[in-house]
């Protein structure tokens, strides 16, 4: 019966620490060894604007009165030729002046159109919606991309130029730039001096964009991210449901569905203010709901027909998104055999995984604890303190993204969105 227990929970440590570890240098090691044609250099920008595709961005905006006319000017002031930019902005059931404050901004910008809802309809409903518009009148426009993006994101000047570039080749789908948090204002803020990511965080983000780097040079990166991407208007998934929460994700994926690839280029950057900490946990679990929506959505993805792409997708966010519950069932098997020993006796030898992996398990709870209190206690923070704040930052997200499981099975998956207020505090840790 042990032994049996034993070869369980073996599987399982082996499948969280090939998720975590393992899946990380594997890809480093092939996106290293790839072929010449994925591993290539970023391609120049188009030597003449005359070659730049036309950009129509698309931004769905809810209750954004304190940004909306930033954005505007933001995307004004963009390195591109003026006559190959438009912008299409959707209000969403805004209780506030946004639609009002978007008009007054755009006044005599003729290609700055502003749509209002007075239905909160969701995001996605938006979405469509602008780019069904962006179709019906973009015949004599072509060839154009879709760029979208957030009424509360910042576009450094290069930004959609740097996005631009790429789809010279015809098997580029889809780019997605990197976006960068930053606590003070992103209209006034450079790219040198955001905050790139809050300190518990930060360990996690750095893979994340190294992930993404890799699995861009060996085939494509897994969905997008909303703050600035681009596709190709024929690629935009025209059925999206209109109650998915991770759009972005979704929509990047139905890109490689359809056999292009999605590529992932760090020089193309915007800036986004800080959500508030307040906030996160709620923000946090809506999320985790989308993703396993959302591997419904793109189940097609694990085809191995797709190849690396498959491979990808089942280890950087299938297995991930298994992640909490892999630990909980780790605990079950682990746990209540060292009790059990304690009380009957039991042999060192047969009790070794089970130890292992409670102390393990226990290690980074109390670490993640310990993590939680050093923060709120403020002073300085070693590599220990960052190590224990990393570990707090683990536990809260997954901790987060089993209560979106449970929320998923619950079936409340409205698309309707509520605004994530912005902090202006330097300290943005997690939960």
């Amino acid at each position: 019966m042990i032994s049996a227990l034993n070869a369980i929970l073996i599987s399982l440590a082996f499948v969280f620490a090939y998720t975590w570890f393992g899946y990380p240098v594997l890809l480093a090691l092939l996106a290293r060894c790839g072929t010449p044609k994925r591993r290539r250099p970023l391609p120049a920008a188009a030597s003449a604007d005359t070659d730049l595709p036309h950009i129509h961005v698309i931004i769905a905006a809810y209750n954004e009165v304190d940004t909306i006319a930033a954005r505007i000017r933001n995307l004004q002031a963009l390195d591109y030729p003026n006559e190959r930019l438009s912008l299409y902005l959707g209000t969403d059931g805004c209780t506030d002046a946004t639609a009002s404050t978007a008009q007054h901004a755009a006044t005599g910008d003729a290609r700055i159109h502003v749509f209002e809802s007075a239905e909160n309809r969701g995001k996605v409903a938006v979405l469509r919606d602008l780019v069904a518009r962006v179709r019906s009148t973009d015949e004599a426009l072509a060839p154009s991309l879709l760029v979208f993006s957030d009424a509360n994101t910042m576009f450094a000047p290069d930004a959609v130029r740097n996005l631009a570039r790429h789809f010279s080749d015809p098997d580029i789908g889809g780019v997605c730039g990197r976006l960068i948090f930053t606590s003070t204002d992103p209209e006034t803020t450079t790219a040198e001096h955001a905050d790139e990511n809050p300190a518990e965080e930060g360990l996690y983000w750095r893979l994340e964009t190294k992930l993404k780097i890799w699995e861009s040079a060996l085939d494509s990166c897994l969905g997008a991210n909303g703050g600035i991407y681009a596709i190709r208007p024929t690629l935009f998934w025209e059925s999206i449901p209109t109650n998915t929460i991770v759009d972005d994700f979704v929509i990047g994926m139905k890109v490689r569905e359809q056999g292009f690839r999605m590529l992932y280029d760090p020089t193309a950057i915007a800036l986004e203010k800080l959500p508030d900490v307040s906030d996160e946990w709620g923000r946090r679990v809506r999320i985790g709901a989308g993703d396993y929506q959302a591997l419904r959505l793109c189940k097609a993805c694990l085809n191995p027909r797709l190849g690396w792409f498959a491979w990808a997708f089942w280890s950087h966010k299938v297995l991930r998104w298994l992640t909490p519950h892999l630990a909980i069932m780790m605990a079950c098997l682990s746990y209540p055999q060292l009790v059990i020993a304690c009380g009957y006796g039991g042999q060192l030898i047969s009790l070794a995984p089970a130890l292992t992996v409670a102390t393990l398990l226990s290690a980074i709870l109390a670490a993640g604890q310990a993590g939680r209190r050093l923060r709120k206690a403020g002073g300085k923070r070693g590599r220990i303190a960052r190590l224990c704040g990393a570990c707090d930052h683990f536990v809260t997200m997954h901790t987060a993204l089993f209560a979106g499981f449970v929320r998923f099975c619950g079936g409340n998956m409205s698309g309707a969105w509520k605004r994530t207020p912005r902090t202006s505090q330097t300290d943005c840790d997690s939960l």
